[in-house]
């Protein structure tokens, strides 16, 4: 008995390891990597790593908290590829979990999922995961693609997405409100909606930790979704980066809710370049094995 237990535990950490690595691929603000994750018994728990925080574009580690969402997203697609079925605590700590110095502590979960039950993957999922696969080398979410899907059509899927998530999308349509932001010290150069090409502001209802988490896992669902529709996706690096642009846009849409990240949807702009992901950060860095 104890044997046949040791066999299972054995076999779900190999499991682990394989939904760790592709969680890995997540968007992160800078390819930093931000994330530890700490396996258990059919456990695994999500740690920010303060190690990574950018000080001087994230201080307060807002970008920090969205990567870490977008890989808990991301780990949650892997798990159900492989038929388990995540239930997923956000902030375990409790509503008191707010303040952010015990976050890059790295000392309380950002997350825990645990994996009790199993259940065959369906076919969104499968498709969600084949756009993650994309995302190992180095497509998803950057654009290089040839877009098959019309972008007005796709943008309903994206915003339904987003809130699935406990998110919101909204795009920057061809009215002229977008040229405001052409007058700005922090212009968006070139980006509007056009039929090919559209901006597309993600945003939660509040900014506080919980509502970073939530922005990071419907950021890369918002991207997964773009990339199993055919519509090449990237977040806006500047805009993400410069809180000016954020609160200009929340203006425009006049939202009372909080922008938290700038979506390019539609191929690259001619003459752009898109960057090469950065390696992936190795297994023994970004992930422990309790006992």
């Amino acid at each position: 008995m104890k044997t046949m237990r040791a066999t299972a535990l054995t076999s779900f950490r190999e499991e682990i390891e394989a939904v760790v690595t592709a969680a890995s691929y997540a968007p992160s603000i800078h390819d930093t990597q931000p994330w530890h994750w700490l396996v258990g018994d059919r456990r695994l728990d999500l740690f920010a790593d303060p190690s990574r925080l950018l000080g001087a574009v994230d201080p307060d580690g807002r970008q920090l908290l969205i990567s870490c969402g977008a890989a808990l997203y991301y780990a949650r697609i892997a798990l159900r590829l492989r038929g388990f079925v995540p239930d997923v605590v956000v902030l375990p700590g409790g509503p008191g979990y707010g303040g952010l110095h015990r976050d890059l502590a790295g000392k309380e979960p950002l997350a825990t999922i645990r994996v009790n039950a199993a259940k065959p993957a369906d076919c969104w999922e499968r498709s969600l995961g084949a756009a993650a696969y994309l995302g190992h080398a180095g497509h998803a979410g950057r654009g290089p693609i040839e877009p098959t899907t019309d972008m007005t059509g796709a943008v309903a899927a994206l915003q339904d997405a987003a809130g699935l998530e406990g998110a919101w999308l909204a795009t920057l349509d061809d009215t002229g409100d977008d040229d405001h932001l052409a007058t700005g010290p922090t212009p968006l150069a070139g980006d509007r909606r056009d039929g090919q090409n559209a901006v597309a502001v993600l945003g939660t209802a509040a900014d506080r930790p919980i509502d970073r988490m939530t922005a990071g896992q419907a950021l890369a669902r918002v991207l997964l979704t773009a990339t199993a529709l055919g519509v090449p996706a990237c977040p806006i690096g500047h805009a993400q980066d410069i809180d000016a642009i954020r609160v200009t846009l929340r203006e425009i849409l006049r939202s009372t809710g909080t922008v938290q990240m700038v979506i390019r949807l539609g191929p690259p702009l001619p003459g752009g370049v898109l960057g090469e992901p950065a390696p992936r950060r190795p297994l023994s860095e970004i992930l422990t094995i309790a006992g």
